[in-house]
């Protein structure tokens, strides 16, 4: 714009002249132009809060800004005197200005969070993209938040309450690395084993007595305690039972299965016996079935005893399943108290098993072999001990009596789910140490129950929001979500709502807030989206009085006031040009 006031020519109309010219306002525009494009690609490739940390709410940014609102300003201040030609412009000019004040309210005024709920749960407080470190204490179940600061992503020492402690580093992920100790409350013992030596990767094995045997590969360990014999199964039948046969347990006495007609075991006779190679269960009992090819045998019989007073008892055996035990009264209130079982060596063989056992220092292990062969060894010399089993080397690297698991984080290659930690300096001795999201460490200095979290930050809410019900609708066919939303509850101190339906494009408005259907895990849990926008209203204005100050400028060209830059309407200019001939 030309200086065409008298003021436009002291020293400051001059600079106010040139700061809202259009020479100073294209230059700021495109490297407005050049930020907004670098923070969409950071937050399209990375996430909002790294394009808001790096662009959006940087100081140059906002510097950035403050001279665009500074030019537009200006660029209004140069019309002064205004007459009623330049109400479009100062319109346009004012809206462009408080939509700018509108972002950064919005930007450091939002606040939001998420809420996860199961039906039945119930949410006061949601947790938002803020990463904070706080020093809590716990007492009597309740935690009590002594000092609260922003969680820094490089080196830096924070105050929280009456404590400082430098954070050292950000780990992006962690995994959680559980190791066994000796020291722990009660004997229980534990061996670590290696299954190759030449490995590094090695297994817990804990006493059977509390924690079952355990499978490595197909290679079932059983670890008795240190006071525990062990007894070698039997690599043979009993004379009497035959293997392939079957035999009647009564009050803990095997009898081998007699023929039909015979006695069974005392005061009881065999009426029916039958036999089935490929059987199966129907509701009437056992039937032969016409085997597949490739089929493996089931072996089973069918026996019915009775004791000639009027009961009658159905008895199976399956070869393959010797631990079930079916029996069924046909007829009759006696019980006999006997089961009918495979007879030693009829069941197929098993996988390997290794039993270690004995005292420590002085340990021994027994191998019992998929063809029931049974081989033992005993420990010579220190541990770690290596030992041949078939086909495998073993090696036991540890024996402890008091054995107790403890867990601590290190840091992790990223992965699709992560979990940050911040690693901290109490500056007690203790040396660095990582706090994982959402999880704690404690503060000796401090005394007990106090503890350093690391998480998000929670906001409460002026409502509490309760799920009644979550639903998901599939397409057809598959396991892909067509449509879900949540019924829920809100009490607040404005009002009760009982029954509110939340849904894509649908959400709940309560107390300023929005709460958005945003997501959902598995088929009961519902994630909701939480919202405060102060700067949302005010943008909404600007923008109609923005399109209210374009309209203004476009149609003014075509009204006697004219327009800043046309002070005559082009058409009356015309007019005024053409002669008048006199009739």
């Amino acid at each position: 714009m030309k200086a065409t006031h008298s003021w436009h020519r002291t020293p400051t109309g001059a600079a106010i002249l040139w700061l809202g010219s259009i020479k100073v306002a294209i230059p700021l525009l495109a490297a407005v132009t050049v930020a907004m494009v670098w923070g969409t690609y950071l937050e399209s490739t990375q996430s909002a809060k790294v394009a808001k940390a790096v662009v959006y709410g940087s100081s140059w940014f906002m510097a950035l800004m403050v001279m665009i609102c500074a030019s537009l300003i200006l660029a209004v201040v140069t019309r002064f005197p205004w007459k009623k030609k330049h109400m479009g412009f100062i319109t346009v000019h004012a809206s462009l200005v408080t939509l700018i004040v509108a972002g950064f309210w919005s930007l450091y005024g939002r606040i939001e969070g998420r809420i996860s709920l199961d039906a039945g749960m119930e949410a006061d407080h949601i947790e938002t993209d803020e990463e904070i470190l706080e020093l809590v204490e716990h007492t009597g179940g309740v935690f009590t938040v002594l000092g609260a600061a922003t969680a820094p992503h490089s080196s830096a020492t924070v105050r929280l309450g009456d404590l400082s402690v430098k954070v050292t580093e950000r780990w992006s992920n962690t995994r959680e690395v559980v190791e066994v100790v000796d020291g722990g409350p009660q004997p229980f013992r534990a061996i670590e084993l290696s299954l190759d030596p030449s490995m590094p990767r090695t297994f817990w094995i804990g006493e059977e007595g509390q924690g079952g045997a355990a499978d490595l590969a197909g290679l079932k360990v059983r670890l008795l305690g240190p006071d525990a014999t062990w007894d070698p199964p039997a690599t043979a039948s009993a004379p009497s039972e035959t293997p392939g046969g079957y035999v009647f347990v009564v009050d803990g006495k095997r009898i081998p299965l007699a023929d039909q007609g015979q006695e069974a075991f005392p005061g009881w006779t065999i009426t029916s016996i039958k036999k089935f190679q490929y059987a199966m269960v129907s509701g009437s009992g056992l039937e032969e079935t016409t085997p597949t090819p490739g089929a493996e045998p089931n072996p089973a019989i069918d026996v019915v005893i009775t004791d000639g007073k009027g009961t009658s008892e159905r008895h199976t055996a399956f070869t393959k399943f010797a631990d079930m035990v079916l029996v069924k009264t046909i007829e009759g209130t006696a019980k006999s108290g006997a089961h009918l079982t495979p007879a030693a060596g009829s069941q197929p063989k098993g996988g390997e098993t290794v039993v270690v056992y004995g005292k420590p220092g002085a340990l021994k292990v027994g191998y019992v072999s998929p063809d029931g062969a049974v081989h033992t060894a005993e420990q010579t010399g220190p541990l770690p001990w290596s030992f041949t089993v078939g086909t495998r080397n073993l090696s036991i690297r540890q024996d402890i009596a008091r054995a107790r698991e403890v867990s601590h984080f290190t840091e992790a290659p990223p992965a699709d789910e992560y979990r940050p930690a911040m690693v901290v300096d109490l500056g007690d001795g203790s040396g660095p140490q990582p706090v994982a999201w959402k999880a704690m460490v404690p503060v000796p200095a401090k005394g007990p129950g106090v503890m350093i979290r690391y998480g998000p930050r929670t906001h409460p809410l002026p409502f509490s929001i309760t799920l009644k019900e979550f639903r998901k609708i599939d397409y057809p066919g598959t396991e892909m979500a067509m449509a879900y939303e949540s019924d829920v509850s809100v009490t607040s101190p404005q009002g009760n709502l009982d029954k509110v339906r939340i849904h894509m494009n649908s959400p709940l408005e309560h107390s300023g807030w929005k709460v958005y259907q945003s997501g959902f895990v598995g088929n009961s849990t519902s994630i909701f989206s939480v919202m405060r926008d102060p700067g949302l209203l005010l943008t909404y204005i600007a923008s109609i009085f923005l399109c209210l100050g374009i309209a203004i400028t476009f149609y003014s060209r075509g009204w006697s006031w004219g327009h800043p830059g046309i002070p005559t309407p082009f058409s009356t200019k015309e007019q005024n040009s053409v002669t008048s001939i006199p009739s």
